[in-house]
């Protein structure tokens, strides 16, 4: 997961690269903020199945067979860092399909 996180970050920082290169002219035949807009989106999204996975990986037990209360917590409970993990990837799949559905119109206003 740690991999997945820093991931988000690098999309992130390449979107705000992006972004700068399309306002100074250098990308702006190419859409490349918009683009990196959709990179920002996958690499959250992977982020956020690796979150709700993360309980099934935890518990360990037969199918079939007893429960305690305690693997079931574990299986659905997240800690307080990987709820701050969970809304920071929620807000960037939202920011990223924005910028990948709108990020080629930048160029036009700048």
């Amino acid at each position: 997961m740690e991999f997945s996180k820093n991931l988000v970050v690098a999309a992130w920082f390449a979107a705000a690269i992006a972004l700068i290169t399309d306002l100074l002219g250098y990308t702006a035949d190419i859409a490349l903020f918009g683009r990196a807009g959709a990179v920002m989106t996958l690499c959250a999204v992977v982020l956020e199945y690796k979150l709700s996975t993360k309980g099934q990986a935890d518990t360990d037990y037969i199918a079939d067979g007893p429960v305690s209360l305690g693997d079931v917590g574990k299986a659905t409970l997240l800690t307080e860092a990987e709820k701050k993990i969970q809304r920071g990837a929620h807000v960037s799949v939202v920011v990223g399909t924005i910028i990948w559905g709108f990020g080629d119109l930048i160029t036009r206003m700048a």
